[in-house]
């Protein structure tokens, strides 16, 4: 069951070593003679996470699990938690086909790490083409953590203040590729994207994880409470290296700010 293994019970293991040895005398006439010394102890090994431990998805709860043989299908229903390192989904219901190695999940279906929380109506999973899918009035919670800095407090860039702040995005689905080379999302549309006073809509966005950069294409407007507006069929923004490029822009302000008093 690759990539997808069910855990029902964690079992705790202890061991205890224990060294004690006294400083060597002389042996003493009528004495017995000391014991002897008992075996060294090889150290314990360290543990060390493999790549297939990442891999493992672990079942928190479920209150039934049901299995078909014939078909090799897993069924989990009733408050049902899924834990992949900071990743936890919660659903009603989930089911894993071992034939194909795939998985989908609904009902209440939410999924959170420590940036985000996603919720929306379905979630499928072809491991082995290593693509995950929700669909279904999809609503995503972004809000990245402020950057934690040693001595003086670092200064924040325009790119990290607005990734800092919540942004709630909505959308019909979301495809994400992960395999190791690719990490791509696909948002379709049409995307609505709300951070504080600012409105943001597009028909398909990409991340590109690994690149770190944001393509939104199809009459992309951002509008603002005061009724600013920007326009473009296409923008592209590396988050990382602080970028952004915009093709046919119409309603872009620039504004200088005004002197302290």
């Amino acid at each position: 069951m690759r990539n997808w293994t069910i855990v029902g019970a964690a079992a705790l293991g202890a061991l205890i070593l224990l060294a004690g040895l006294a400083t060597a005398h002389p042996p003493v006439a009528a004495q017995p003679p000391p014991p002897p010394e008992p075996p060294a102890l090889a150290p314990e090994p360290e543990t060390q996470e493999t790549e297939e431990d990442e891999d493992i998805v672990k079942v928190e709860h479920a209150a039934l699990v049901e299995y078909d043989a014939a078909r090799e299908i897993y069924y989990l229903s009733g408050n049902v938690i899924f834990s992949h390192q900071d990743v936890k989904m919660y659903c009603d219901e989930a089911w894993y086909n071992e034939a194909d190695d795939s998985a989908r999940a609904t009902g209440h279906l939410k999924i959170v790490d420590p940036e985000a929380t996603i919720t929306g109506d379905l979630c499928t999973a072809d491991f082995d083409a290593e693509v995950a899918t929700i669909t279904g009035n999809v609503t995503m919670v972004t809000q990245k953590k402020k950057k934690e800095s040693e001595g003086e407090e670092e200064k924040s860039s325009k790119f990290d203040e607005y990734r800092e702040k919540k942004t709630t995005i909505t959308c019909p689905k979301i495809v994400y590729e992960y395999a190791d080379d690719v990490k791509k999302a696909n948002i379709f549309g049409r995307i609505k994207a709300v951070q504080e006073d600012k409105t943001a809509w597009a028909d398909h966005a990409v991340y590109e994880e690994l690149a770190d950069i944001v393509t939104l294409t199809g009459n992309v407007l951002v509008r603002t409470e005061k009724g600013e507006e920007f326009r473009s069929p296409e923008v592209v923004i590396a988050t990382e290296d602080e970028w952004m490029k915009a093709k046919d822009v119409t309603g872009i302000t620039f504004r200088k700010k005004k002197a302290e008093e």
